[in-house]
């Protein structure tokens, strides 16, 4: 109780603060130098696909590589769309000069001379250069201009320019003797590795690798002689767009190529969204990598979107509309709706603000003694993925022109989703006939009742027309945001005294444009993939075990095996990636699959608990020491690929008639269900109805 009052305390302080808040960010939350006007968009080539992007041919590059020291390398990108804007420049990120002036007509950034805007850059092109770094024998990286190197010193040169308006990174371990030479490279063992990094973006910005972060992570690789390649668009903070991420790419190892020859294998290797990219990127261009480590991965980012834009609709239930809001305050409760891990050890991220949120709407709080990672892991996503009229808190433009751009992940793939009667990008999710709670209920854990009252209320997320920005205050003196409106509830359709709340149907065309164009994962690969991940449940990470084995399920249902894909998952406190790439390694150069290359788990000191076939199963070894928990979709009864964007639909009478809720007897419930679901439940015993047939499962 003392606890509760303290926060009430607080809360009746930040009360009094909100008189004093201002609606307008303060320059905390802005981006240096915003961009000052929006060009108009620059059409350019994109790759026309009819059956999968894998099997349709890329076109020839005309750019005559390699791309001459102080130049910008092409600017109009290959087959990915053209040139659309606005488009942030990151350069001073990095310490380099202003990007090149490219417009009188106040596009893009200021570009400053003695302090005066001498015009503007809508692309942010930079010529290329090299930099030159010296890598300890402690793992210390410092910038190298000249002089004497000791023996235990590794000497490094960077190349760094733009390709398709993003930077570019060629990073080669050299001799002393080669310093200032741009092609000498007698120390590269011709083994190539493609960085990618992870994070959540929406586009609209160059973004930028540092150089010291690229040396670090890939210092011991470099000290063996690997090359590391890598752009900026390759990391997913500044873009999901995995069509312009290969484009860009397939450039940058040309560009490579052009300088030092063919290596004998390229390797990616990266995490979270860098993990994605490897998955996609093997399966679209079966040029481009000969295998990946995908590091905390999942197959792809648009299937993982369904459940983790289903968490603030979870919440929002849980704290505002369900009827016994205390009830769902209980971990195991939301647990069996969510799947996700929970945590009686965690707190609650963002508390305070929740309870001011159920306070302004006249609720007493309701707070857990613990948190899910369905919040913790998840909450603000569908603010700066879903919302057109929000985006990022930093703005990347000048305020007047917030109302012109669509921030959101939707908008930015809307040249494959395509856009709406308004010129909103289509949305994917959908959860028109999904059951929330479906398996609780046919486990006994949630009465008939509750799993209607549940499936009334839920809701969907309004149409992105509709959407409205977050309703957000900026405290005085630290500038900090304060969210009124917890979890994006002004953007839920909801549900009324006499109406269960509407569900929202995605656009058909759009998800079978994201199958045809490579942006879904459909096991469709032969290449080596090892999976690795450390074991994060328990820590509420988003970096959960299932999608690996939503991966595997994909391969398995493509190829009747998934001999191509290792899974290996160790306690956090050991990161087997030497062994990863020693075992890649070997794989790629004999092209064949060593006998150690094995699903494995490791512990703590790095020792292996299990390892073979058989470890991830229900009943192996690895499964035991790190099970894989669930998600809201798995739980409302979709399969376990989780390529399932629009169900197929029977009537709930049908479904009654043909088993699906027992052991429960739902006749009773038939009319309360039907009103709820008027065009029928999801029927998972059917595929993805947006999935061409052309690229449906053999197995």
């Amino acid at each position: 109780m003392r606890i509760l009052g303290l926060t009430l305390f607080a809360l009746l302080l930040v009360l009094l603060l909100l008189t004093q808040c201002s609606s307008a960010p303060g320059q905390r939350w802005r981006e240096p130098n915003p961009v000052q006007g929006i060009a108009p968009a620059q059409p350019g080539p994109l790759l026309q696909v009819s059956g999968h992007i894998r099997y349709t041919p890329r076109p020839n590059d005309p750019y005559p590589y390699p791309i001459p020291l102080g130049k910008p390398g092409p600017l109009m990108p290959l087959y990915s769309g053209g040139l659309h804007y606005p488009l942030y420049c990151d350069f001073s990120a990095q310490a380099l000069d202003a990007p090149l002036i490219d417009n009188q007509q106040g596009y893009g950034v200021a570009v400053r001379q003695n302090g005066q805007p001498a015009g503007y850059s809508k692309d942010c092109q930079q010529p290329a250069q090299l930099q030159f770094y010296l890598l300890q024998a402690n793992g210390d990286i410092s910038r190298f201009n000249g002089g004497s190197i000791t023996a235990d010193q590794q000497l490094l040169r960077l190349e760094l320019g733009t390709i398709n308006r993003f930077f570019y990174y060629l990073l080669m371990p050299i001799t002393p003797a080669e310093y200032g030479q741009r092609n000498a490279a007698a120390q590269w063992n011709h083994k190539l590795i493609y960085q990618f990094h992870g994070g959540v973006g929406i586009g609209y910005r160059q973004g930028y690798l540092k150089p010291e972060r690229l040396i670090r992570d890939r210092q011991h690789e470099l000290r063996q002689g690997f090359a590391v390649i890598s752009a900026s668009i390759n990391k997913t903070s500044y873009g999901y767009n995995f069509l312009l991420a290969e484009d860009t790419a397939s450039r940058v190892k040309r560009h490579f190529i052009s300088l030092f020859g063919q290596p004998h294998y390229t390797l990616g290797i990266g995490g979270s969204g860098g993990g994605i990219a490897q998955y996609l990127l093997l399966q679209n261009h079966p040029d481009l990598l000969d295998g990946g480590i995908a590091l905390y991965s999942y197959p792809d980012m648009l299937s993982q979107t369904l459940y983790a834009l289903d968490c603030d609709l979870l919440h929002n239930y849980y704290y505002f509309t369900a009827e016994d809001k205390g009830r769902w305050q209980s971990l195991a409760q939301r647990q069996l709706l969510e799947g996700l891990s929970v945590s009686p050890e965690h707190s609650l991220k963002f508390s305070a603000q929740v309870a001011l949120a159920q306070l302004t709407e006249g609720i007493w709080p309701t707070l857990p003694q613990g948190a899910t990672q369905c919040h913790n892991a998840w909450l603000g996503l569908s603010s700066l993925v879903h919302n057109p009229r929000q985006g990022k808190l930093k703005r990347l433009v000048d305020d007047k022109l917030l109302a012109e751009v669509n921030w959101s992940y939707w908008g930015d793939l809307a040249s494959i989703y395509g856009v709406d009667e308004q010129g909103f990008g289509h949305s994917l999710w959908d959860n028109n006939g999904v059951q929330y709670g479906l398996q609780a209920l046919k486990e006994g854990a949630l009465s008939a009742q509750d799993f209607v009252a549940l499936n009334r209320a839920i809701g969907s997320w309004r149409p992105q027309v509709q959407m409205q920005p977050e309703h957000i205050r900026y405290l005085p003196f630290v500038d900090a945001p304060l969210w009124l409106s917890a979890f994006g509830r002004q953007n839920m359709a909801q549900s009324g005294s006499a109406q269960p709340a509407p569900r929202y149907s995605a656009n058909r065309q759009a998800i079978t444009q994201a199958y045809r164009y490579g942006q879904l994962f459909l096991g469709l690969t032969d290449k080596p993939i090892l999976d690795l991940r450390h074991y994060l449940d328990p820590a509420l990470d988003m970096h959960h075990l299932q999608p690996s084995f939503a991966a595997r399920e994909r391969l398995l249902k493509r190829h009747g095996h998934a001999n191509n894909q290792l899974i290996w998952v160790s306690h956090p406190q050991h990161t087997p990636i030497a062994a990863a790439i020693a075992v890649m390694d070997q794989w790629l150069i004999t092209k064949q699959k060593p006998t150690t290359a094995q699903d494995q788990c490791f512990a703590a000191d790095g020792t292996v608990i299990a390892a073979g076939n058989g470890v991830w199963q229900a009943d192996g070894h690895c499964t035991a020491s790190y099970p894989p928990y669930s998600n809201s979709r798995l739980r409302a009864g979709a399969p376990q690929h989780g390529l399932m964007f629009n169900c197929a639909l029977i009537s709930v009478a049908q479904a009654i008639a043909r088993g699906d809720y027992k052991p429960v007897e739902m006749q009773p419930f038939q009319a309360a269900l039907t009103a709820v679901f008027p065009h029928g439940v999801c029927d998972y015993q059917q595929p993805d109805r947006a999935l061409p047939a052309d690229l449906a499962f053999a197995y």
